[in-house]
C-alpha cells in the first residue's frame, strides 16, 4: 500500500477519495503477498465545470485484459464505473470516448468502452 499511497497522495487522488468519503486506506488495503495490481495503472484525478473524476487506467497494451476504473460524485451521489474494451456479460451503458476533451485520461481517447456501474466501492482488483 504504501507505494500506491504516494501515487494517490501526489497526484491528489487521495485526498479525493476521503472528500468523496471513501477511505483509501481500507479501499486499497491488501493482505496478499502479491504486490499492488494497480502499480501500473496511470491514477488521474480529472476536474472539468461538472464532474471531479479519479481515473485508474491502464496502459494501452494492457487494456485488452485489464480494466479502467473511475470514481466520481454526481448529484450528491458517488459513483464507481468499471469500463472494458471488451463486452462483460453485464453492460449498463456503452460510451464511445472522444478524441479529446478535459474530463477524461488521454489513454481513453477515441474508443468504444463498456461500462459497468458499480454499488461496491472497492477497486475490482483488489475485492476478496
Amino acid at each position: 500500500m504504501n507505494s500506491l499511497r504516494r501515487t494517490l497522495s501526489a497526484n491528489g487522488c487521495y485526498d479525493y477519495f476521503r472528500r468523496l468519503d471513501l477511505d483509501p486506506e481500507i479501499l486499497f488495503y491488501s493482505d496478499t503477498d502479491f504486490g499492488n495490481p494497480y502499480e501500473e495503472h496511470k491514477w488521474v484525478l480529472k476536474e472539468n465545470d461538472e464532474y471531479t473524476v479519479i481515473n485508474a487506467i491502464p496502459p494501452r497494451a494492457k487494456q485488452n485484459r485489464l480494466f479502467w476504473e473511475e470514481w466520481f460524485i454526481h448529484k450528491g451521489e458517488v459513483y464507481h464505473h468499471i469500463l472494458t474494451l471488451w463486452r462483460p456479460t453485464r453492460v449498463d451503458e456503452v460510451f464511445v470516448c472522444p478524441e479529446k476533451d478535459d474530463i477524461h485520461p488521454e489513454l481513453s481517447f477515441g474508443k468504444t468502452w463498456y461500462v459497468q456501474d458499480e454499488k461496491d466501492m472497492t477497486p475490482l482488483l483488489l475485492r476478496r
